[in-house]
């Protein structure tokens, strides 16, 4: 793996260092949320700056390399530099190319374009396997770590929960965090038991010995339709090597939060991804345990007492809001889901 150093590129890269690296000229550029459209004399191109270590970079690039070689066609190969590297440097973000694919974000509240997402999802866990990650390459390894992570996620609600004791002034969030705290805190321990009394390790096992991996971030933008309906996965910036069961709890959690709890759709969802790649029953036990666990709550919680994300009270009010008023809904689908 090699890549290009560049230096002092501010808030972007040059694109002049662009163009001399991946061999063509920008005409025109415009950014889009956190990537950049650009128009070039060899096409539409998609860049963007990231957050991450050459290394890790290099187990992405590796594992969509991969999953090309095993078939997989709905995902974009990465642009390689006029000398063979994969990406630019600037001692901080790294810089990656994709061409663009005109397309639209898939919808999930279309049955058929959340059929076409959920083939995806399956087709590529299928071609995930047999990834073993190449000198140089570090993923990030969830295997069997799931016991361990939401354990710390349940440690760091008490934290959150003694911030607030400790505060001088109780803001609205404050309250309302603090008079849920105790009952998504149980129910995460009531994850982790179910962890325990389920056939985890043994799943996690095998995916392990299979080599899989997960795209990590089942929203339904980073699925997208071209004009001849056939649909893509882009955006592996959060590829994890873990067992599908992730991806796959994600997507049905994505369709039922926010007042949209539904046993039917969430078994539809289990069923149609089933047809395309079984899921045993000693599979559904552990993604039973894994939905229980309050992942938006926890994730709210350390959004605003740990990291401080710059966002207005009324943001993470929102946020909070949709969370706690989907209780007795979630709570109801999570029995319904256990007796599956």
């Amino acid at each position: 793996m090699v890549i290009y150093k560049l230096l002092g590129m501010g808030i972007f890269m040059d694109m002049k260092l662009i163009e001399e690296a991946f061999g063509f000229k920008v005409k025109s550029y415009e950014k889009i949320k956190n990537i950049y459209r650009a128009e070039t004399d060899k096409g539409t191109k998609c860049i963007k700056r990231a957050h991450m270590s050459p290394s890790f970079f290099f187990f992405i690039y590796t594992a969509v390399k991969h999953l090309i070689g095993n078939g997989f066609e709905g995902v974009l190969p990465y642009n390689r530099a006029l000398d063979g590297r994969i990406c630019l440097q600037d001692g901080k973000y790294i810089y990656y190319v994709v061409d663009w694919l005109e397309s639209r974000e898939c919808k999930f509240k279309r049955d058929d374009d959340l059929k076409k997402a959920i083939k995806a999802a399956a087709d590529l866990h299928k071609a995930s396997i047999g990834y073993v990650p190449p000198e140089g390459a570090k993923p990030r390894v969830y295997y069997g770590r799931w016991i361990d992570k939401f354990s710390v996620k349940c440690i760091e609600m008490l934290e959150f929960s003694k911030s607030i004791e400790e505060k001088e002034y109780i803001s609205e969030f404050d309250e309302i965090y603090a008079k849920h705290l105790n009952y998504y805190w149980q129910q995460g321990r009531e994850s982790i038991e179910l962890l325990g009394k389920s056939s985890y390790m043994d799943v996690m096992k095998v995916s392990k010995e299979r080599g899989e991996f997960c795209h990590h971030d089942m929203a339904n933008h980073n699925f997208i339709i071209a004009p001849d309906d056939k649909t893509y996965l882009i955006d592996f910036d959060y590829c994890i090597m873990d067992t599908r069961l992730h991806d796959l709890c994600s997507l049905i959690i994505r369709n039922m939060r926010y007042g949209q709890w539904n046993i039917s759709k969430a078994y539809s969802i289990l069923n149609e991804y089933s047809s395309h790649y079984t899921v045993e029953d000693k599979e559904l036990e552990v993604m039973k345990a894994f939905i229980t666990f309050p992942q938006d709550f926890w994730q709210v919680g350390l959004q605003y007492y740990v990291e401080k994300q710059p966002w207005t009270m009324d943001c993470f009010m929102m946020r909070l809001t949709r969370i706690v008023d989907d209780r007795e809904m979630r709570e109801k689908f999570l029995k319904e889901f256990q007796r599956l």
